[in-house]
C-alpha cells in the first residue's frame, strides 16, 4: 500500500519530472501561451536544432549556436525543407567558439548573411531571474540580439535557460514597423524517446 501511495504521488503533476539539459538528446519543448510549439534537439555539442510549429500549420527549423545564436533558418512543409527558403549566418568565429550567455556579458559580431549582406550584431545578457513555467522552475537570462545591416535594424527579446543550455524568443522588433510582438512560454516538457 505504501509503494502504491509513493507511485501515485510520484506520478502526479506537482511532482513531474522537469526537463534538464540531457533531454536535449532527445528534445525539450516548449509551448506558448498562442499554441506555437518549439522543440529543440542537439545536433553537436555545440549546435541545437530548434523547429517551430504553428497554430496557423505554418513551421520553421533552424540551428543555433550554443541554443541561442542563429546559424541558418529554413521554412517547413509537411516536416521538410522547402527550397529556396533557407537564410544563413556566417561567422566570423565557429561555433564552438561562441560565447555561452553569463550575467552581464556583451557579444558584438558580424555575420555574413546569406553570402551577401554584412550584418552587425550584439547580443546583452542581464542578471539572472527565476521563472516558473507550469510546474518547472529555472533560472533565466533575459537578453536581446539585435542585428543591423543595410537599411534595417532587428531586435530580438530572449530568455536564455542555462540548465537547459537554449534560449527562446520573447520579443520581436524591427525598425520598419511601430509594433511589438511577444511571445509567452507555459511549459516544459521532455521528448519521450519514439515521439
Amino acid at each position: 500500500m505504501y509503494r502504491a501511495l509513493i507511485f501515485s504521488v510520484l506520478a502526479s503533476p506537482a511532482w513531474a519530472i522537469c526537463p534538464v539539459a540531457d533531454d536535449l538528446q532527445t528534445g525539450i519543448r516548449l509551448t506558448a501561451d498562442d499554441g506555437a510549439v518549439e522543440t529543440y534537439v542537439a545536433q553537436t555539442p555545440d549546435i541545437v536544432e530548434l523547429t517551430i510549429t504553428y497554430d496557423d500549420g505554418y513551421a520553421d527549423q533552424s540551428l543555433l549556436a550554443h541554443g541561442v545564436y542563429l546559424l541558418e533558418v529554413t521554412a517547413l512543409q509537411d516536416g521538410q525543407p522547402q527550397p529556396g527558403t533557407q537564410t544563413t549566418y556566417v561567422y566570423p568565429v565557429k561555433p564552438e567558439a561562441m560565447p555561452v550567455p553569463a550575467a552581464g556579458d556583451v557579444w558584438r559580431t558580424r555575420a555574413i548573411v546569406d553570402s551577401v549582406n554584412d550584418d552587425k550584431i550584439s547580443a546583452q545578457w542581464d542578471e539572472p531571474i527565476q521563472m516558473t513555467y507550469g510546474t518547472c522552475s529555472y533560472t533565466v537570462l533575459p537578453g536581446e540580439i539585435t542585428y543591423a545591416g543595410i537599411g534595417y535594424r532587428q531586435t530580438e527579446g530572449l530568455h536564455y535557460l542555462p540548465e537547459l543550455g537554449l534560449a527562446y524568443l520573447t520579443r520581436f522588433e524591427t525598425d520598419s514597423r511601430d509594433d511589438v510582438d511577444e511571445y509567452t512560454v507555459i511549459s516544459i516538457t521532455a521528448v519521450e524517446p519514439g515521439e
